[in-house]
Parts: structure tokens; sequence; C-alpha cells
């Protein structure tokens, strides 16, 4: 973070009135995080402090630059109220977003800056913790590539597929050591805090702060790359479950005596509806002699053959593609009729990568929806493709971070 936060966040006090003082600044700085912006009656109301107490430590968050006036408020009757926002830069955040086959790291801050650009290579993940130490050399890499002074950096955010207990920083699908959890090996190396997110969590948290599904009270978010994912939004919040495993959707038995999952189970959905399944279906019947475009692939990569490349096919109007693509929308639709029966949501959001073929993935998954859903549930439930660009996961990685970050900070303040 930068050394202003720092000073800020471990800065030592004595009386029992200035610990006071930086516990409901932090509050302030957190609150902000949260709303993106607010007004004086905003944290009055929130924080439940006083209009004098209030106006006080914004004066001084504003002398410190730790917040700035942007705006003007909606009025409700006489003056507009002053809007107040975090400045640039107070919170630096490495993301770090791991897929089944690659890594993405980027660095964000509290604005959503671009503090170092966005970088993706390929990466396998291993089940075993081994692959951390090749994670490790990527990530030294790209600090040094592009010039990150670390002692600005606020920490880092994982987001990665997989069992995730985001409290005890552990996954039991990827990456997994018995004597110690992911977040603290790399609270080991870096000497800066660790927190880490099942990635369709970190898509929801960016949909309900940034996206489509803002202001909804219930609604699904499924994230459609090589597995697919589910993010639950109850009443407002974005559901974890117990552990945090809330969402496993592609991990439900879907098909009888179906093909071994690497989950280890037999018939599981993303076994005939996930970009994995996608790419295995289309490799089988290009060996058997079909006829697509993707034949024109290199054979280096038609070996190495991904989601992408089938969509954007589609897009050309391989015909191929396009079926492959559409029998993978009718099995999703299927399981998204369950859950619309299980769950009643408002809205169903439409992310990943699949996504990205539209209509010719949309289509056919209503048709599903249209033939498996009862007809009072399926009409008062939208299914619309995220409008969220390619950055939206690390936005709400970064937002998720600042927001962990400040109430654990605040936890131990509280303590003091």
């Amino acid at each position: 973070m930068t050394k202003a936060v720092n000073l800020l966040i471990n800065k030592k006090l004595e009386s029992k009135p200035e610990k006071k003082n930086l516990f409901n600044k932090i509050s302030i700085i957190k609150l902000i995080a949260e709303l993106g912006s607010v007004s004086v009656n905003d944290i009055v109301k929130n924080l439940y402090l006083s209009l004098p107490t209030v106006n006080s430590l914004i004066a001084e968050l504003l002398e410190d630059d730790f917040i700035r006036q942007f705006d003007k408020g909606e009025s409700i009757g006489g003056r507009k109220p002053n809007l107040y926002k975090l400045c640039d830069g107070l919170f630096q955040v490495l993301s770090i977003e791991l897929q089944r086959f690659s890594i993405t790291l980027s660095i964000m801050d509290n604005n959503q800056n671009i503090i170092a650009e966005t970088i993706e290579l390929d990466n396998e993940l291993s089940r075993d913790a081994e692959n951390l130490a090749s994670i490790t050399q990527i990530i030294d890499q790209y600090l040094v590539d592009k010039s990150v002074d670390t002692e600005n950096l606020t920490g880092i955010i994982i987001g990665m597929p997989g069992l995730i207990n985001a409290e005890e920083g552990t996954n039991e699908t990827f990456l997994h050591d018995d004597n110690q959890s992911i977040t603290n090996y790399f609270e080991r190396i870096y000497k800066k805090p660790v927190f880490i997110l099942n990635d369709v969590k970190g898509a929801a948290y960016a949909e309900l702060k940034f996206g489509l599904a803002k202001n909804t009270k219930n609604s699904l978010i499924i994230l459609m790359d090589w597995g697919i994912g589910l993010g639950i939004v109850s009443n407002g919040e974005v559901y974890l479950g117990r552990d945090g495993y809330s969402g496993e959707v592609g991990h439900m038995p879907f098909i009888d005596n179906g093909e071994l999952c690497y989950c280890g189970k037999r018939g599981c959905l993303e076994t005939v509806a996930s970009g994995i399944a996608l790419v295995n279906n289309a490799k089988q019947e290009i060996q058997k002699g079909e006829l697509t475009k993707l034949n024109e692939l290199q054979p280096d990569e038609l070996q190495h053959l991904t989601p992408t490349h089938i969509i954007e096919a589609a897009n050309k109007g391989d015909q191929f593609a396009i079926n492959q693509i559409s029998k993978l929308g009718t099995n999703l639709g299927k399981a998204f009729a369950s859950l619309i029966q299980l769950l009643n949501p408002e809205l169903i959001v439409l992310g990943g990568k699949i996504a990205k073929a539209n209509e010719l993935i949309t289509i056919p998954i209503q048709q599903a929806i249209n033939s498996y859903t009862m007809a009072i549930l399926k009409e008062h439930c939208d299914i619309k493709v995220s409008s969220l660009n390619l950055d939206s996961n690390t936005v709400g990685l970064t937002n998720y971070f600042i927001t962990k970050y400040l109430s654990v900070e605040l936890l131990h303040k509280s303590k003091i």
C-alpha cells in the first residue's frame, strides 16, 4: 500500500480517544471502498457516528489525501450533498487469477486504475502444491518486467477454481498441502497480506457491485470457462455456505454412469457442459473426419484446442462449431432449469469465455429452460450475458481484497 496508508494502519497510539479516532477513520475508508462514494449522511447512517464527529474525520482524511471530494449527490430537498471517494492509488493490489490451464496477473488500485498491465500465460493447475514454485517464478518475473515497487503493494489476492475455504486460505481441489495453506505460503515469500477466493465468487462480487446484478436481491452468476461455476446472490449478498464451498454446480450428478470427472465422480455436469467438454467433444469429432474450419488450424493449435477457437469458428459461420456450442447450451439450460426451480432467482448472469458465443449459447440455453422449467418461475427470471469487460474479475478480486483487508484491520484495532 502507499506509505501514507501504511503509516495510518500501523500507527502506534497511546490514548483511548486516539485509538477510537483511528478505528473510525478506517471504518470510513472501508465504507467508501464498499460503496464507491459516500456523503456525510451515508457515513452517519451506516457507522452510527455523530455529524460533528464525521465532519471532523472527513476534514482529517481530506487533509491527509486519503479521500477527495469529487461530485455532488442527489438532493432530496435543499443543497446537494458532497460526495467523497478514495484517492487514486491508495491501495494497490496484485491479482493472480489461476485457471485450469492459464495464469493472469495484474495490479489494480482502489479506483480501478491499472498500475501494471495484465498478462496471461500458460500454466496448468495441479492437485498438489508442487505447482506453487512455478507460480512464484511467474510472479517474480512479472514484478521485474513491470518494474513494480513492491513497497507500494498493499497485498495479493488469488482467484482460482476449486473448493476454497477463504477464511483458512486453503483449496481442497488444487495446490493442496496438508502442512500449510496457500495464503501462508505466499505471505511467507512476499511479506504481504494474502487472501484467496473462488473464481466464481470473485465474478459474483464484481457483478453485484459493478455489473448487471447490482441492486438485485436474488441472482445467479454462472461462470462458463474450462469449468462451470455458480455464484449465488441471496438477499443482496454473495452466499458462501458453511465452508465457502457453495456453487459447485459443475459437479452435480447429471448423467448416470457418465464419463469420469477430474473430481473422481462419474457423470458430473462438467463432463458434458463445460469448456473441457466442448473441446474434448470437438477433438473426437474432428478425428472422425468432420468438416470444419477448425481443420485449418496449425497442428499445434489443434492439439491445444481451446473454447475460444471453437467460438471464433462458430462466429464465422462454421456449422460444426455452431452445433458443438448448441449441444453445450442445451445441457447447460437443462441444469439451469433445476437451479431456477430450486432457488427462484430474478436474474441469471452468464460470464466467462463461453459467454462470448452470445446468441449461439444463450438461445439453446433458453430453449432448454423453456422445456424443463415451470412457466411462472422462468417468466420471472431474466437471463443476460455479463456486460463487464475482461478486467471485471480483477475489479471484483481487488475490491474483495480491500474490504477484506480493512475488515481484518478493524477487527485488530477493536482488540487494542
